[in-house]
């Protein structure tokens, strides 16, 4: 009996490094469909990672910048060098992501339609977006990644490896949908959808 968690999750939460909330968000899927874990510092950096040089100790060995990238610190998966399934393939996970762009949705109810078929066929969705327009907090102008849960309503539900915010918490579909748009397609904002092969 679940009573500190929602007993009808898919997903056991993992709390994220600092910028590796693409790499945790994966490691969450992996555990889904028992897929042994390896390090999100790791996957990262097969996915480009790139953090603030005051960052640097608390990696073994990572990129730096004191630049932030255009989607902020974290991963570069919108880069040729550092695309996911061939992140993938090398590290030997079974996985393929495809990206399904914002601005494949016309509206959040056609957003809400597609989650809903993902939930349906137990799909797992990741859900990219700009993290201070979700928050309604104009100083985190970056962007972020949680997994989608279920829908609950009007909002969804969602796990967030952010050290900073509850692991699950639903938010209201339009807002995120309007967090996706702001993020914008060039910095990969929208569902990204992952297969177990």
């Amino acid at each position: 009996m679940f009573e500190a968690t929602p007993n009808d999750s898919r997903y056991i939460p993992l709390t994220q490094q600092k910028a590796c909330c693409v790499p945790t968000c994966i490691q969450v899927v992996m555990l889904r469909h028992s897929i042994p874990l390896i390090p999100a510092e790791e996957i990262g950096y097969h996915l480009g990672l790139v953090v603030h040089p005051d960052r640097k100790n608390l990696f073994y060995n990572v990129r730096t910048s004191e630049t932030p990238p255009p989607a902020g610190y974290g991963t570069r998966i919108t880069e040729a060098e550092f695309e996911p399934n061939n992140a993938f393939q090398k590290l030997n996970i079974p996985l393929q992501l495809t990206i399904k762009p914002i601005s494949q949705f016309a509206s959040s109810k056609e957003m809400q339609d597609y989650l809903a078929f993902a939930e349906q066929e137990s799909l797992d969705v990741l859900l990219c977006f700009n993290h201070g327009a979700l928050l309604d907090d104009p100083t985190k102008d970056w962007g972020h990644v949680c997994v989608f849960d279920r829908l609950v309503g009007n909002e969804m539900r969602i796990v967030d490896p952010s050290p900073d915010q509850p692991k699950w918490r639903n938010v209201p579909i339009d807002k995120m949908f309007d967090a996706m748009q702001k993020h914008g397609e060039k910095k990969a904002a929208g569902l990204w959808e992952i297969k177990k092969l």
